[in-house]
């Protein structure tokens, strides 16, 4: 699955243009995009990202529109500190649910995709049109006018929240035919019916910050002292708010920060006191948690971008 923005880094011979023109002389006035181009033995596919409107810009990290073809049966898409998007405009694609048994769900319209503290298992067997929008941890509860704890660690349709104007945004998405038109059509949604005026709790955004500038490293007791409060009031208040308490968003962070030196080195307890963990025996819980893989394995495995890994 083409699914998120980081696929256009990934490796292989990567080409990209800066502020390409997809859509003709009005393009640029929508906002400005970068194209990217994929190819190599994991597949072929190209991406465009815009860069959000301001008044999105505190809450969406990007919007994205990917097309392509990969080689290979099913990634494993690992956690990370954001929610998404996610509009299918091609062939159906697939969510596999672990068992036993194992269930296998079509996904062929609009989902939405809460923080989660687990890896997702995905196919694109016929190929991938598909169009994304990346929140910041805190930014689809600013946004959106449905509870994100409700919606951490679930994957599904965007209809069962506001019913059929979900499968009116993609009616109108298919029929828009430049990417670039898609794109703005999708921050004109964003703009238009998402904003919902919630306010999020200073100590809120002060947490989630003091995590990202830490990589991780702050322990959850660390943070209730320097906030002047419990550990419990802090944990409720950033979970209710979020989806995930401070611990978990912690060790989501931890994890990626070891994901960018796991090839660079075989010295699993060295990596672990680099990243912060308490010793190597926690890094590996983390990496088995978090990707479905000991360190050694992930390292041998083949990725497609830094935040997937190809399973099959």
């Amino acid at each position: 699955m083409i699914s998120r923005s980081s696929r256009a880094t990934g490796g292989g011979d990567t080409r990209h243009n800066r502020h390409a023109n997809l859509g003709g002389p009005d393009a640029m006035a929508a906002g400005a995009i970068e194209t990217y181009h994929h190819d190599s033995p994991l597949g072929a596919w190209d991406i465009a990202m815009r860069r959000p409107h301001p008044v999105l810009r505190p809450h969406v990290l990007q919007l994205w529109h990917g097309v392509g073809r990969v080689s290979y049966e099913r990634d494993r898409i690992l956690p990370q500190a954001r929610s998404y998007l996610l509009i299918n405009l091609g062939p159906p694609q697939y969510l596999f649910l672990p068992g036993p048994p194992e269930v296998r769900v079509v996904f062929d319209d609009i989902w939405f995709s809460g923080l989660h503290e687990g890896p997702i298992e995905t196919s694109a067997p016929h190929g991938n049109v598909l169009l994304g929008v990346a929140f910041s941890a805190s930014g689809a509860a600013a946004l959106l006018p449905w509870s994100q704890a409700e919606l951490a660690n679930r994957t599904g349709p965007l209809h069962e929240l506001i019913g059929d104007a979900a499968l009116r945004l993609r009616e109108r998405l298919l029929n828009t035919a430049s990417v670039a038109g898609r794109l703005a059509l999708v921050e004109d949604w964003l703009l238009d019916t998402c904003i919902s005026g919630r306010s999020i709790h200073p100590l809120v955004h002060w947490t989630l910050a003091r995590i990202h500038q830490s990589g991780g490293c702050v322990r959850a007791e660390e943070l209730a002292r320097e906030a002047g409060c419990s550990r419990r009031y802090l944990g409720t208040l950033v979970s209710r708010s979020v989806g995930l308490p401070p611990k978990s968003l912690a060790r989501i962070y931890r994890f990626q920060q070891a994901l960018t030196r796991i090839r660079t080195t075989g010295d699993w307890a060295q990596l672990a006191a680099e990243c912060g963990y308490y010793d190597q025996s926690h890094l590996i819980r983390d990496f088995q948690q978090f990707s479905g893989l000991a360190p050694v394995a992930f390292a041998r495995s083949a990725q497609p971008d830094p935040g997937s890994i190809v399973v099959r």
